[in-house]
């Protein structure tokens, strides 16, 4: 039944991404941590990340601003071998219920609707960037602080999505290869990602189709509290 578990996981996971434009890793990662382990589920789902990513930049290649984010980008890949060095050396136990403690972070501030100050200078990327490559590298979470400095720059919904898929498709190739030069992608990795693209492309056009259909706002809403148990139920690994 491993295999049914791993197949519908990656389609909802692909399928989330097609509709909010993010949330693939943050899905997945929690989940397949509890099939494969962290160390097998992070290499693993980069490359999934890629095949969606494949889809999804050809979808928003039209809202997709190259001058808004190669900062983004050149300085998340600069951050994530600093990502894969530290989920190298630190204990898988410890490293999952960091894990658990970030998604928590996320759905808290997403759910505060704190104000956000706007940040007119350029450079500002390269921080929001680099934090993005880290949690990238360690556990395919680069979202987050891409997410907080779109609401800086106040993009536009399809500006926003566009952008991120920009990124992402930029990030998940970074990470592949650092994961692959540091001996983390193994054959059976390979295996998997390969049975994973059907269920890539399901979920993924599923999305595309039904998106227009589903209430933004209450499907943000039901997403974050999936992600909430998620990440508690992480987080609190370490002391079981």
């Amino acid at each position: 039944m491993d295999f049914v578990y791993f197949a519908v996981v990656v389609a909802f996971a692909c399928f989330v991404q097609a509709v909010a434009g993010f949330g693939l890793p943050m899905i997945a990662m929690p989940l397949l941590v509890a099939l494969f382990g962290i160390r097998v589920s992070v290499p693993l789902v980069a490359i999934i990340i890629f095949e969606l990513q494949l889809l999804m930049i050809a979808r928003y290649r039209m809202s997709l601003n190259l001058q808004t984010v190669w900062r983004l980008s050149v300085a998340a890949v600069l951050g994530i071998p600093i990502g894969v060095l530290f989920l190298s050396r630190i204990p898988e136990a410890i490293t999952v219920s960091l894990l658990g403690l970030i998604i928590i972070f996320y759905v808290i501030y997403s759910l505060s609707n704190l104000p956000i100050p706007g940040l007119e200078s350029p450079k500002w990327a390269y921080l929001f960037g680099f934090l993005s490559g880290i949690g990238s590298g360690a556990y395919n979470i680069g979202a987050p602080p891409m997410i907080v400095y779109g609401d800086t720059q106040r993009w536009e919904p399809k500006l926003f999505k566009g952008n991120l898929q920009g990124c992402f498709f930029v990030m998940s190739i970074a990470a592949i290869l650092t994961h692959t030069v540091s001996g983390n992608v193994t054959t059976d990795i390979l295996k998997n990602a390969l049975f994973a693209v059907p269920f890539v492309i399901t979920g993924a056009f599923a999305g595309f189709s039904l998106d227009r259909f589903i209430n933004p706002a209450r499907f943000r809403k039901i997403v974050l509290g999936l992600l909430l148990i998620l990440g508690i139920n992480l987080a609190v690994s370490w002391w079981r």
